[in-house]
């Protein structure tokens, strides 16, 4: 991301985000997309929500998207997927990343044989959630790394640690996710439960993270490139 990126700056084009009026982010049909400069090109990438039944991967795909989070766990009926929009600046140019996110429930990939290939399929990123007061999850995690994608996918895995700020809860230390982050190189969003932002400002919360994941994305292609070059 460019360090020229001033929050004012960005918070114009967040703005285009927004149903007018409000702050509450608009749903974008399939010939829609936000009222961006036409010198501003689009990126599309696919990101597959992963991890064990009540890890928070509807939760987190939805607090990405800007939609109401559920506050009970309800299991997802076969594959769920929604399409955010997010712009951003690298270096001098100003990107619309259109982040394609699938979702899907535990029972449905064990049930149904094409489920899961069909969400791995042409991934460019995984989001492996594991929630911060499930002591057994982040015992589990390093198997879930590394089943989380085929090695022939390259795509870029980050650790969502789901209701980090419950911390009478929390089951790890902030010793334990640096040591996953150093020890499987994979980068740790934490991610909080959440509460009236959701209702009030969610995008100014949510922004660090979709700032992230582009930027890891943006990465990943760039080291793809130098690989084929």
């Amino acid at each position: 991301m460019a360090p020229e990126w001033s929050i004012a700056e960005s918070k114009t084009y967040q703005q285009k985000l927004l149903i007018p009026g409000t702050n509450k982010r608009k749903f974008f049909g399939l010939l829609e997309k936000p009222n961006l400069p036409p010198s501003a090109p689009s990126v599309s990438y696919k990101i597959f929500m992963f991890g064990k039944a009540g890890s928070g991967k509807t939760w987190t795909m939805n607090r990405l998207s800007g939609q109401d989070v559920p506050w009970q766990h309800t299991e997802t009926l076969g594959i769920q997927c929604c399409t955010v929009y997010w712009p951003m600046k690298i270096g001098n140019r100003l990107i619309l990343f259109r982040l394609e996110i699938w979702d899907a429930g535990d029972n449905s990939v064990k049930r149904y044989n094409h489920v899961l290939p069909a969400c791995r399929e042409g991934v460019d990123a995984v989001l492996v959630c594991v929630s911060a007061s499930d002591r057994e999850g982040w015992t589990d995690l390093p198997r879930l790394l590394t089943s989380a994608a085929q090695p022939t996918d390259r795509a870029a895995i980050i650790v969502v640690a789901t209701r980090w700020n419950n911390v009478g809860y929390r089951e790890v230390t902030e010793n334990e996710v640096e040591t996953i982050e150093n020890t499987h190189g994979v980068p740790v969003i934490r991610l909080d439960s959440g509460g009236d932002e959701q209702h009030t400002d969610e995008l100014t919360h949510t922004a660090p993270v979709l700032n992230f994941i582009c930027k890891q994305l943006w990465q990943r292609d760039q080291e793809l490139l130098s690989i084929k070059q």
